[in-house]
């Protein structure tokens, strides 16, 4: 299939689509971004133009969704009107160039016959009319057409996104899957378990290298170090956690594969690692409300910090998320031995959070 300069649209979890960026730029050739945006609560969005195979937008590891973006209607005006503007833009979208790509992606989706679709539509800011009522102008439209015969179903389905923003709409057909967002790496979860694509972007920010030897001291169900074998080569893997569960639930979701690493039981403020032997870290510290608790976030976090300075070399990139800032500001300040750097303000687990990246100095 002949590749043509499309808009592409991804999502993210919020806040991170910063990242995302960084990955789409270093990742694919033949990329021009447009825009970012966060909707609260839902997803960050990159809009951006590429000519390469659409096929490479499958495989990034930052990305929750990819859609190929049919219309863009800007001023949409917040009255009733707007739906009429809405049905009027399902009718004219032009398919000849999305349709045929979803099909090549993901075969059988749409069905035979008549084409099966649904219609998913989010809103941000106030209108006079629901998001229900832009979804059904949007089917609305789409019947309406005489190129095939549409049929509003659920099951194998053509997904049409409607993101209706206070500046304007975007209309777009999905062209991943349910995998890209959930993989299947992981049999067994536990609570508090990051999203593969959250744990990916904490990964790239550790600008991974072949040479590394690679910690994750409080690893949960292990999928920072699924994530970290899945992105780059690597010399070692580490990885622990306080939880006999946690432990368990790694070595489930591990298995057998990558190799060469090591998981143990451990305190994270003790750790069995010599010093200055790791060359990177990530960690999702606890937060403090699912898991712990703010008063022992307090001593938690200098102390396990001294220790990460401890085992981390000069220069390692660690990398931090936790929503307990207070905690882990305070803690920055007492034990003065890494460079801050870059730090995103995102949302996890319905949570607000912030993602720190630090160097050993």
């Amino acid at each position: 299939m002949k590749h043509t300069r499309n808009l592409y649209l991804i999502q993210t979890q919020p806040g991170f689509e910063a990242i995302a960026v960084q990955e789409l730029q270093t990742r694919l050739q033949s990329i021009t971004i447009k825009s970012t945006h966060t909707l609260p609560g839902k997803n960050g969005m990159v809009l951006f133009r590429y000519t390469g195979n659409a096929q490479n937008l499958l495989q990034l590891r930052t990305v929750e969704d990819v859609f190929i973006v049919l219309a863009t209607i800007p001023e949409l005006p917040h009255t009733y009107s707007a739906l009429h503007s809405l049905r009027d833009a399902a009718i004219q979208l032009r398919l000849d160039t999305a349709l045929p790509l979803v099909r090549q992606l993901s075969p059988g989706r749409g069905g035979r016959g008549k084409l099966r679709f649904r219609v998913v539509a989010r809103q941000v800011g106030q209108t006079n009319y629901r998001r229900m009522d832009a979804q059904r102008a949007i089917e609305k439209g789409l019947v309406a057409r005489e190129d095939h015969r549409w049929q509003v179903a659920e099951d194998k389905a053509l997904e049409f996104w409607l993101t209706l923003l206070p500046e304007q709409a975007f209309l777009a057909l999905r062209l991943s899957d349910a995998q890209m967002r959930h993989r299947d790496e992981k049999i067994q979860h536990l609570p508090a378990s990051l999203r593969p694509s959250t744990a990916a972007a904490l990964i790239w920010l550790t600008q991974p290298q072949p040479d590394d030897v690679f910690l994750d001291p409080m690893c949960g169900a292990g999928t920072i170090l699924i994530e970290r074998a899945q992105t780059e080569r690597y010399t070692l893997l580490l990885g622990g956690d306080i939880s006999a569960e946690a432990i368990a639930a790694t070595h489930t979701n591990i298995g057998p594969r990558y190799k060469p690493i090591e998981i143990r039981e451990w305190d994270a403020r003790t750790l069995p690692c010599d010093d200055g032997s790791i060359t990177a870290a990530v960690v999702n510290l606890p937060f403090g409300k699912q898991i712990g608790s703010a008063d022992d976030n307090r001593s938690l976090y200098p102390a396990f910090l001294q220790e990460m300075a401890r085992v981390l070399r000069p220069t390692a990139r660690f990398v931090v998320l936790t929503s307990d800032t207070r905690a882990f500001d305070m803690a920055l300040k007492r034990i003065r031995d890494f460079t801050r750097h870059e730090a995103y303000n995102v949302q996890v687990l319905g949570q607000q959070a912030r993602v720190y990246v630090l160097e050993r100095q």
